[in-house]
């Protein structure tokens, strides 16, 4: 079963006092992704090009020729994992949760960065 809501410590909490005091004995794995991954992928894209364009002026410049038009951009289009886990592999709710005190579900989880890399080859030409 997979359960998605937004980021709330209270409700997650919640949804792991039931699933430990449940006569089931689940395993857990919790992530975190970004809402909307489209536009996480298309900023990341938009950074991308201006970062090669930062990078190829300074390259020019320093070689002495003048940066003109773009030629072509490049793209793979490949699969970008927006996922921060922080408890990596499945856990056995049994063994972390019913030994806890019941002061351990009020629980105070921020996600990391989710750091994701892509690559976009833009080709200009030069003068």
């Amino acid at each position: 079963m997979k359960v998605e809501f937004d980021a709330d410590n209270d409700r997650l909490g919640k949804v792991l006092y039931a699933l430990a005091h449940s006569e089931v004995n689940p395993e857990i794995q919790i992530s975190y992704t970004v809402k909307d991954r489209e536009a996480a992928k298309n900023e990341l894209l938009g950074k991308a090009v201006q970062d090669a364009k930062a990078k190829a002026a300074v390259l020019t410049q320093g070689a002495g020729v003048a940066l003109k038009d773009i030629q072509s951009i490049d793209y793979s289009w490949g699969q970008i994992d927006f996922e921060f886990r922080p408890m990596t592999g499945s856990l056995c709710m049994e063994d972390k949760l019913e030994s806890a005190a019941p002061s351990s579900y009020d629980l105070n989880l921020e996600p990391d960065d989710i750091e994701v890399t892509d690559t976009v080859t833009v080709t200009w030409e030069i003068q």
